[in-house]
Order: structure tokens, then C-alpha cells, then sequence
């Protein structure tokens, strides 16, 4: 028998979890306001833990529904018929679609306690392995190309996470750019961007030939000692799962050592942000000598592989923008779009010089840097190949997409 008032609770309950999603995007997990997200559903701040045990439990409910949310769309995929790469399409288009749910980016499983941890990681895997069998039943029906389906999938999984990120961290709440990366982001999937019949070029650069370490006085070299540890732990757990103590150990040191140059953890972190910005600019320096516009945007999205893989680690943009000062996060937002219009100029040297087709530019330069931003959170700690092997097979992704020609 039909329940308005189950039904009504339900609602209200998707409501919660919608505002949550958004709220943990936006501001992290621990920075986020409970009060607030009561409010918005038109709730008090006590009617909240109707929804939840507290805190930490509206977390876990928010990166499994996540995960629930991604395992739907792509069981309607699958269910759409027609070959592999018509199927991985499909997904595509479903998860960017404007009225979809908002989806929690997974940022911070180590606020989780370990249960909760392995509950959120287990279901992830599940959609990787989901969408890796319809890659593979692409390859086998011959209408995706030969590809490692794990790093596929994982540079997938990358890109439509940082999507809706890489727009706050441009501060553009523009709905036409939003309507128009929501286009570009399967066509790149699926098509890539080089003209037809190009030439991929080997890497003539890698990430050791262009930053070398050990640069600088003593008191930067244990500055960047310290920012290193740090964005290493942070990209691999999350900003919140990360203690202060927690990066003075990880470099044999006490916490002390950190509070000498920091006055808090947000202060930290906006220097490895902006640490990771200046590495950024230094790689899109030797991207832009490339011969060709081809070239050009592959050394650009491979050195930030390399760089993510290697032990150079720049601070992944991730979520939790808004815990900064608003001065901190105009620098932030100003570097990322100039970063990002840098880009831009790498792929319309490519189409004027005919290596790469006519794409809509801006959106597929902002989605280009999901493609490397989550990679070393995901792959494997046991995974040992080569750095370069990594990029090689990223940068064939965006370059040919997955479509077999």
C-alpha cells in the first residue's frame, strides 16, 4: 500500500543528501555547516539527525549514494543496447546531464572510520569494473580501440569528477558553459581530439628533465620538503584525513617544525596549492615548445601525469575551495583560468595547424585536467609501471578517445 508520508520522508531525506553533496563539494567535509544544509531543506539543525547519525555518517551516506547514483546510470547504459562504445556513451551523456542529482567527489574516504571506508571504496570498484566490461565488450566487438580498460576507466572516472570542480575553481557559475561542457566531455571520451589520421608523437620531454629537486636555500628546500609530504598525503587521503602531525611525521620531524612556518592547516595547504600552481606553470612553459599543437597538448597532459606518479606530487584542485580567505581564493581562481587559458592556446595552435580537429576549446582545456588530477588517489599502490607508460596511455585517450577507426 502507497505511504505519502514514506514517500514524503524519502524526499525529503534525497533533499538532504542533495545539499549535503553540494556543501561537502564546496566547502569539505569537516568545514561543512550542518545548520546550513538543515536549513536549505527547510529543516532545524536537531531535525537533521533524523537523516543521520551525525557528521561523519552524513558523509558516508553522501559518497554511497554517489557511487549508487553512478551504478544506476551506467545499468541504464548497458541497458540501451547496441555495441560497447554505444553503451559507454550513453553513460557519458547520462552523467553529465544538467538535471542529474549532484554526485559527492569521493575526496576524503579518510574522514571515514574504516568500515565505512572499505564499504565506500568496495562500491567504487564495483563501478570501475562495471564500466571496464563494457569498455572490454567494446574491444571485443571492435568498436573500441585496444586499450588498458583500468586506466581508461580510472582517467574516465577523473574527468567527470572534476567537471563540476574545475568551475568553481574557475569561479564560473555561467549555466551555458555548463550546458557546453556537458557536450564536450563525452565527445572527448569518445573521439578524442587529434584530426583523423595523426600522428601521435613519442614524449620528448619527461617530468625529471623539466624540475629538478633540491633547488633553493636550505629553508626552501625544507619547505618544499614539507609541501611535498603534504600534497602527497593529501592527493592519496584527502585534506581532512590529514593532520598537521601526520605530514611532520611523514618527513621525521615534529609538528612544531610546521607550525614555524604556518600559522595553521589552512595556511599549509594554500601553500601547497600554491606550490602546485607554480609546478603547473613550469610544465605548461616546456608544453608550449612543442612542434605542433599535437605535441604541444601532449606534453602538457603528460608531464601532469608524470608529475601526479612521480615523487613530485603537486596538490591536486580538489574539493574545499571556499575554507579560504576570499583573497586566497581570487589567486586561486586567477591562476586556474590562467592555467587554463594557456591550454586553450595549445589547442587552437592544433587546429590551426591541422594536428588536432575543431572542438569547442575552453570546456575540454578545463575537463583535460581531470584526466591526471585524481590518478594518484586511484591507481593501485602496488601499481609499478613506468610513469611514462601511465601517460602514454592517458594521453592516447585524449588524443584518440576511445572510438576504434
Amino acid at each position: 500500500m502507497r505511504s505519502l508520508a514514506g514517500e514524503a520522508r524519502a524526499a525529503r531525506h534525497a533533499a538532504v543528501l542533495d545539499e549535503a553533496t553540494v556543501e561537502f563539494n564546496r566547502v569539505g567535509v569537516a568545514g561543512a555547516s550542518l545548520a546550513a544544509i538543515a536549513r536549505r531543506v527547510g529543516l532545524t539543525r536537531a531535525g537533521i539527525y533524523n537523516y543521520c547519525a551525525d557528521r561523519v555518517d552524513l558523509v558516508r551516506q553522501c559518497y554511497l549514494r554517489a557511487c549508487d547514483l553512478t551504478q544506476a546510470d551506467l545499468a541504464r547504459a548497458a541497458a540501451g543496447g547496441g555495441r560497447g562504445l554505444d553503451k559507454v556513451a550513453g553513460f557519458l551523456r547520462l552523467a553529465v546531464e544538467l538535471d542529474h542529482p549532484p554526485v559527492a567527489v569521493l575526496s576524503e574516504l579518510a574522514f571515514l572510520p574504516e568500515a565505512s571506508r572499505h564499504e565506500v571504496q568496495a562500491a567504487r570498484t564495483r563501478n570501475v569494473e562495471t564500466l571496464k566490461a563494457l569498455v572490454g565488450q567494446g574491444v571485443e566487438d571492435g568498436s573500441i580501440r585496444p586499450c588498458d580498460a583500468d586506466l581508461a576507466c580510472q582517467t574516465i572516472f577523473g574527468m567527470l569528477s572534476w567537471a563540476p570542480l574545475g568551475r568553481a575553481w574557475m569561479d564560473n557559475d555561467d549555466d551555458t558553459f555548463a550546458i557546453r561542457m556537458a557536450a564536450a566531455i563525452p565527445s572527448l571520451i569518445i573521439d578524442g581530439v587529434a584530426s583523423e589520421g595523426a600522428t601521435i608523437p613519442p614524449m620528448r620531454r619527461h617530468i625529471a628533465d623539466v624540475i629538478t629537486p633540491g633547488e633553493g636555500s636550505e629553508k626552501d628546500q625544507r619547505l618544499e620538503a614539507l609541501a611535498r609530504a603534504g600534497s602527497r598525503l593529501f592527493n592519496r587521503r584527502g585534506i581532512d584525513g590529514v593532520s598537521l602531525d601526520d605530514v611532520a611525521a611523514e618527513v621525521g620531524a615534529t609538528k612544531g617544525l610546521v607550525y614555524h612556518y604556518f600559522d595553521s592547516k589552512p595556511a599549509f595547504v594554500a601553500h601547497c596549492y600554491d606550490r602546485a600552481f607554480d609546478l603547473y606553470d613550469r610544465i605548461m612553459d616546456v608544453a608550449e615548445t612543442g612542434d605542433s599543437g599535437l605535441e604541444c597538448s601532449l606534453l602538457a597532459l603528460g608531464l601532469n601525469v608524470e608529475a601526479q606518479i612521480e615523487d613530485l606530487h603537486p596538490l591536486s584542485l580538489t574539493t574545499g575551495l571556499e575554507i579560504f580567505s576570499e583573497a586566497a581564493r581570487k589567486r586561486f581562481s586567477g591562476r586556474t583560468a590562467a592555467l587554463a587559458g594557456r591550454s586553450v592556446e595549445l589547442a587552437r595552435r592544433g587546429v590551426k595547424d591541422g594536428t588536432l580537429r575543431p572542438f569547442d576549446l575552453e570546456p575540454v582545456a578545463l575537463a583535460s585536467a581531470g584526466a591526471f588530477s585524481h590518478l594518484s588517489k586511484w591507481l593501485p599502490p602496488g601499481d609499478n609501471r613506468p610513469a611514462s607508460e601511465i601517460s602514454g596511455e592517458v594521453g592516447r585517450l585524449f588524443l584518440l578517445g576511445l572510438r576504434r577507426v
